[in-house]
């Protein structure tokens, strides 16, 4: 066990500053790893200035359309590691090695830093944000578990449900610490556990995952209850012991939740706000809301007043900027859904879903992708398209293809048969009034259901006197019509158009295996007659049909594209099924829908190592995300079979 000692900052590390316009000999020279320490003055027609940021860490901002750049040289002895935090940085590099930094400054992400004795250390500021930060940390652990960006449940008083938390490790080492553990020690109020985790990547930080099992229902005093993590692994010279404290709180109270992702491993979290006067023995609606940009899970929870009918549940995004909503925001929520679903007993035709801003944009998404679980779609100050809300200019060819998804009101025919409740201040200075107006009329088209509320003089956010949350995302008469809307996710009458079943494969009794294209959408229309179902589709090319649940329904017999059979009592395959199917049918963002680890060569240049923790850092410090690089010698049979491969 690692003895128990602080990190030391850097307060008195001495920084050469300059500032960059149009053609930027600095980047030239950092891309070709070929920068070096210059001497204060000017050169190449830039000029470098020294400073001492001081405890602060600031370095000083690029004014628009400028770069700031800061280096310095760090000095370690032997057995000393280094990281730092960088925020309002694009990047930081450490004799050439990249680390992404923190571009939205949320102050608690750790990067390492790892040179060779002696080395240089370059940031790259971010025009347009603020001053950069740059605060330098020595260290004489090999791993440093960054408590300041934990992934941590609220724990519910009389409850003993199984949670997790995440925590940032950083591997400060030039080698990969493979076969490590995540423990939980064992203690009066926890089980022991134990996670395994292939590889923390050398010279990056991947969340980690740690199982909590208590051994008995948490207490009624609400007293904070503590728990010891554990890193070990036989690469590192010591394991690494933190204790964390987690709140106890009242059943009734709004608190956070966490599970482990399907698509890493990570620890997530989401918000919960019970249901007014719970009684576990009945069954209630849910309603997924979605923060906005800045935003976290249980920030957009404390915005709601708890109801008599239903669960109101808030995912994160993953980070409070997160991905917007699309691509793994979106299979962040969906996860979010399906475990609240299962923790709770939830009456499946009565599922909402609604946000605010970013998370307006994100109500669209799931809510004409994925029509088969919602009853009412209701954004608050959302936005159709990151094209109409900017009008950057639509993305063409593959790439237009890849991000189809992205443009809600492609698919607003999804919801023929649901209702649509869009709320919008008339002075919204952030998202513009005519996106709400706009989707509003476009889903007119579609369907009868649609209730626009424009409030007069309202900004961005508003309150008012209508609900004791905030009223500009707990309407009531919003919240009155989910009250009287049910779904039925088995319909029998439906069209349902999908971007590809890399994104929505599934509509009611239908999943698409694959496309027979990736140049259109795909399309499947269901009508009912008496006791058989007619299936027409468009560019499907594989697909399983829910026998059991057309059973159910009372269908006996199904035509699909012209051709008839009989129903079995059970799922059935329709067209071929070699090749591509679910999870492998996509473009690249699908293969980090599953877990992942990135290869290197055994013995290529240090740049392919250095690349592959770069994309591990990255994926944690914009997902909150756990992943994986290795060496080839490395790859096991059963890293092969548990994760997908990404080479380099």
């Amino acid at each position: 066990l690692a003895p128990a000692r602080a990190p030391v900052a850097l307060t008195e590390q001495r920084w050469l500053v300059a500032r960059t316009l149009g053609v930027d000999p600095v980047w030239d020279r950092v891309e070709r790893r070929e920068f070096t320490l210059p001497a204060e003055g000017t050169a190449d027609g830039v000029t470098w200035r020294a400073l001492t940021p001081g405890a602060s860490g600031e370095l000083g901002s690029p004014p628009v359309n400028n770069y700031l750049w800061a280096a310095t040289r760090l000095t370690l002895s032997a057995g000393q590691y280094a990281f730092a935090r960088v925020d309002r940085a694009v990047a930081v590099y450490t004799d050439h090695a990249p680390q992404p930094g923190d571009v939205y400054a949320s102050g608690r992400t750790r990067v390492p830093l790892v040179p060779q004795g002696d080395g240089t250390v370059v940031v790259r500021g971010l025009a347009g944000r603020g001053a950069v930060v740059a605060q330098v940390f020595r260290t004489d652990d090999e791993l440093h578990l960054n408590l300041d960006d934990l992934t941590v449940p609220d724990l519910v008083a009389g409850e003993s449900r199984a949670q997790w938390v995440g925590v940032p490790v950083l591997n400060l080492t030039r080698a990969p610490a493979l076969d490590v553990t995540a423990r939980v020690e064992g203690s009066d109020a926890f089980e022991a556990t134990a996670v395994s985790v292939p590889s923390l990547p050398s010279g990056a930080v991947t969340q980690v995952a740690f199982a909590l099992r208590p051994r008995r229902p948490y207490p009624l005093t609400m007293e904070p209850q503590r728990v010891a993590l554990r890193v070990e692994s036989p690469s590192l010279q010591f394991s690494y012991r933190r204790e964390v404290e987690l709140a106890v709180v009242a059943p009734d109270r709004t608190h956070r939740r966490t599970f482990v992702s399907r698509m890493d491993g990570s620890a997530q979290y989401y918000g919960v706000v019970p249901p007014t006067n719970l009684d576990a023995a009945r069954d209630y609606g849910l309603v997924l809301t979605l923060h906005g940009a800045g935003v976290e899970g249980i920030g957009q929870a404390r915005a709601y007043s708890p109801k008599a009918d239903a669960w109101i549940i808030a995912p994160t995004n993953r980070r409070p900027f997160g991905f917007d909503w699309e691509v793994f925001g979106r299979v962040d929520a969906l996860e979010v859904l399906d475990d609240a679903t299962a923790a709770a007993r939830i009456d499946p035709t009565r599922v909402y879903v609604t946000g605010h801003s970013m998370g307006g944009h994100g109500t669209w998404q799931l809510g004409v992708l994925f029509p088969g679980r919602f009853a009412t779609v209701s954004p608050s100050a959302g936005w159709d398209s990151f094209m109409s809300y900017t009008g950057r200019a639509a993305p063409r060819g593959a790439f237009a293809r890849s991000q189809a998804s992205s443009s809600s009101s492609a698919y607003l025919s999804n919801l023929a048969r649901r209702a649509v409740y869009v709320v919008h201040g008339s002075a919204d200075d952030n998202v513009p009034v005519r996106e709400g107006r706009t989707m509003s009329m476009r889903a007119m088209e579609h369907t009868r259901a649609v209730t626009y509320h424009e409030q007069p003089g309202a900004g961005h956010w508003w309150d008012g006197d209508l609900s004791p949350g905030a009223d500009c995302v707990d309407w009531p008469p919003m919240f009155a019509l989910m009250s009287e809307r049910r779904l039925d996710p088995w319909e029998l009458d439906f069209t349902f158009t999908s971007p590809s079943p890399w994104v929505s494969p599934r509509h009611s009794f239908v999943t698409v295996l694959s496309a027979a294209g990736t140049d259109a959408d795909v399309r499947v229309t269901s009508a009912r007659e008496g006791a058989s179902v007619t299936l027409t589709t468009s560019n499907v090319r594989a697909m399983e049909i829910n026998g059991n649940a057309l059973r159910d329904k009372g269908i006996t017999s199904i035509t699909i594209d012209g051709t008839r059979r009989d129903v079995p009592a059970m799922r059935f395959t329709v067209g071929d099924t070699t090749g591509k199917t679910l999870g492998r049918g996509g473009p690249f963002n699908e293969v980090l829908e599953r877990p992942w680890c990135v290869v290197y060569p055994d013995d290529g240049p240090a740049v392919w190592r250095d690349y592959a923790s770069f994309l591990v850092s990255t994926w944690a410090l914009q997902g909150n995300g756990a992943g994986c690089a290795l060496p080839r010698r490395a790859v096991t049979p059963a890293v092969r079979a548990a994760r997908n491969l990404v080479w380099v």
